[in-house]
């Protein structure tokens, strides 16, 4: 059998994605820009007007989307960004001189940064094909979630429904996805030419470009950078945009005790030691959802800052915050606090017309995100999977070193994690944040040295950093995972990267340092590149190092050193189903999975009645419909593979499925006198077999 290439097909589709996303992400933005006149837009030159509209895009166009969604009609959104189209080749046309690029050293440099961009979003994203092995990377661990998110949303419109959960009736998917509806956007628009996963994929270039740009503008705009200390000083941010903390200390530690056999699992992740502190380069990677929010929050307060002076700023930065919130709760909630500090603080200096904009935006933005936030008030948990409850919970950001200390068996956990972590607060955010440590360290004995007020700038920014860190360390999510902890410290570390670029562009800047300090800077910046170039290597190569016996395998990877072939079998089996199924058949597989099945979200752009044993209702449902459901399905995948399951015919009239998979990791596939070999399977490869439950209209055939 000919060998498919699905790296080839990846890559492919992953560009047409990248180079259709300016429609959505570029095209809206510019012409806002330009309606509005912000920060004399009409007058700039072609790249400030280029690097404006891709934030402003990303922050405006996600809550305009999802409220024509949800009030008017796909139609109507459709026609809102091609009307957006013809304004923008209208605009060009008039202003065709601005468009004339000039090939100089700057040019070159940026046309460099984005072509490297795009190969480590590439590198890192696509599968990677050797022969009949097919590998995808770690971080596909989170990307399969919202693959199946942005082909929900494809397939179910908005709000969309929960993909992995069907009992009887559509459930509302609860989760903020306000990016992965743009990234559906693309999909749709891309048609068979790009998967749900290759916009995805598409999408996180366009969110660290946004990024990116976001830098630029804050240096020229926020921090009054002209010239060549402007180019500087940006080319210095997105140089430190790679850089991560000091997780390649201990990341390093811990594989040399699996060396010497003391530990029995190595990291697939630099991040991956301790409670995430998340930078950039993992966040774009892993979670491009919070980096966009960022993004828009950043824009947001932007535009509000120089609000008091152009009125017409105020509805733009509603709509960013609105999107924020659509974007990435956690992320949006730390703002929000920022947001009402920073509006007491304008109380305190007695600037009026300040807190006026500010309250004003405050509640427009929660008007305008109120039908999303309703449509997340269904019954279950919240925004993820986990307990029910409140959505925070008090706490001391824990510290896995901690672990090392004795206290005794008197001090309860409570009191352990008070005391212990509390107390190693310092060293723990030595380590996570490294370098960005130093800066925030240097920065203030720099003001005191100077001996004057901070600046209003330095004062927003110290606040922005004070609510992060405090909120962040003080509070934890109870959904899951602390996707607040994680995603939240995104607003500090913004902060720090622009004091960062500040003092790094600018030797001058540094004189008030001794030697030893300056080598201690670059000792830092040294360790933080190569945690990310490790991070980069152990996200890609892990399951390659796994099927050659070097590293441990995943158990929610692949159980043995099977993992590429078994990948690529799957891979080509869920590749078959697409066509001979409609984009809304449901495809159930064993419920029974470590973590999750990653694989059937990642490749099978089709529902499930319970895609595990609780469900997945923390993504919308009501937890209490789950078990007669899963029972019913559970039915026909019996734990031991000497029970015999129910028959297919049962299986078929017990549950609305079009197909059924089973996977030779089930036990049932072990049992001889199963349906898994007593039926004839529509396909069937080493690794998988498909059965389609029969129909009046459909003629059962097989495929090998």
């Amino acid at each position: 059998m000919p060998v498919h290439h699905f790296m080839i097909e990846d890559l492919l589709g992953a560009l047409k994605a990248v180079a259709l996303f300016p429609l959505f992400l570029l095209v809206p933005g510019y012409v806002a820009a330009w309606l509005l006149n912000v920060f004399d837009f009409r007058r700039r030159g072609m790249a400030f007007r280029l690097a404006l509209a891709i934030p402003l895009s990303i922050s405006i166009c996600p809550i305009l989307t999802y409220l024509g969604f949800r009030f008017a009609s796909a139609a109507a959104v459709w026609a809102g960004y091609g009307v957006a189209v013809v304004v923008f080749l209208l605009l060009a046309l008039m202003d065709r001189r601005r468009w004339r690029v000039s090939l100089g050293r700057q040019s070159f440099a940026i046309a460099g940064i984005l072509a490297v961009w795009l190969a480590v979003c590439l590198f890192s994203l696509v599968d990677l094909q050797i022969g009949d092995r097919l590998y995808y990377p770690t971080s596909a661990l989170d990307y399969s979630v919202r693959t199946a998110f942005v082909s929900s949303i494809s397939t179910t419109g908005v709000p969309p429904q929960n993909p992995f959960f069907q009992p009887g009736h559509p459930v509302t998917l609860r989760y903020h996805y306000f990016w992965l509806m743009m990234c559906s956007l693309a999909n749709q628009a891309g048609g068979s030419a790009i998967s749900p996963r290759q916009a995805l994929i598409g999408g996180t270039f366009w969110a660290g470009v946004g990024l990116m740009s976001l830098l630029a503008i804050y240096l020229r705009i926020f921090m009054v950078q002209t010239g060549e200390a402007f180019r500087r000083h940006t080319f210095t941010g997105i140089l430190l945009l790679a850089i991560t903390g000091l997780d390649i200390v201990p990341s390093l530690f811990l594989l040399f005790l699996y060396a010497r056999g003391k530990m029995s699992f190595v990291l697939p992740s630099v991040e991956w030691w301790n409670e995430h502190v998340d930078w950039f380069l993992y966040s774009a990677l892993w979670a491009p959802h919070a980096l966009t929010a960022t993004i828009a929050c950043f824009t947001a307060f932007l535009l509000l800052w120089n609000a008091p002076t152009w009125r017409r700023y105020t509805l733009p930065a509603a709509l960013a915050l609105a999107t924020s919130v659509g974007t990435s709760i956690y992320v949006a909630f730390v703002f929000a606090i920022f947001l009402a500090v920073w509006t007491l603080v304008t109380l305190w200096k007695k600037w009026y017309r300040e807190t006026a904009v500010f309250c004003a935006a405050g509640v427009m933005s929660l008007l305008l995100a109120l039908p999303y936030l309703h449509d997340l008030s269904g019954p279950g948990p919240g925004v993820g999977a986990g307990a029910s409850g409140p959505l925070f919970r008090f706490t001391v950001r824990e510290f896995s070193l901690a672990a090392l200390v004795p206290t005794g068996q008197a001090l309860s956990q409570t009191w352990r994690r008070i005391l212990v972590n509390g107390t190693l607060l310092p060293l723990n955010y030595l380590l996570e944040f490294g370098l960005f440590f130093l800066i925030a360290h240097y920065k203030w004995r720099q003001h005191r040295a100077a001996g004057r007020p901070l600046s209003r700038q330095d004062l927003a920014f110290t606040v922005m950093l004070a609510t992060s860190a405090l909120v962040c360390t003080f509070l934890r999510s109870t959904a899951g995972c602390n996707d607040l902890g994680w995603r939240g410290f995104l607003v500090a570390e913004f902060v720090l990267l622009l004091w960062a670029a500040d003092l790094f562009a600018d030797r001058a800047r540094l004189d008030f340092l001794t030697a030893h300090q300056k080598q201690m800077l670059v000792v830092f910046f040294a360790l933080g590149f190569a945690g990310t170039v490790y991070d980069l290597a152990m996200v890609r190569f892990y399951p390659v190092l796994a099927d050659r016996g070097v590293v441990p395998p995943l158990d929610w990877m692949s159980p043995d050193r099977n993992f590429g072939k078994r990948t690529y079998a799957e891979r080509s089996a869920y590749q078959w189903l697409h066509t001979v199924t409609v984009a809304t058949a449901a495809v159930q597989s064993n419920p029974k999975v470590v973590f999750q099945d990653t694989v059937g979200m990642i490749y099978g752009d089709r529902h499930s009645i319970a895609a595990d044993t609780f469900c997945l209702t923390g993504f919308g449902g009501d937890p209490a419909q789950c078990p007669p459901v899963l029972s019913r399905v559970l039915a026909a995948f019996p734990e031991d593979a000497r029970s015999l399951p129910a028959s297919f015919q049962d299986i078929c009239r017990s549950l609305p499925i079009d197909t059924l998979v089973a996977k030779d990791t089930d036990p049932v596939w072990g049992n001889l006198t199963s349906w898994v070999w007593t039926e004839r399977p529509a396909y069937s490869n080493a690794y998988m077999r498909l059965f389609r439950c029969p129909s009046p209209d459909r003629t059962l055939t097989s495929s090998r």
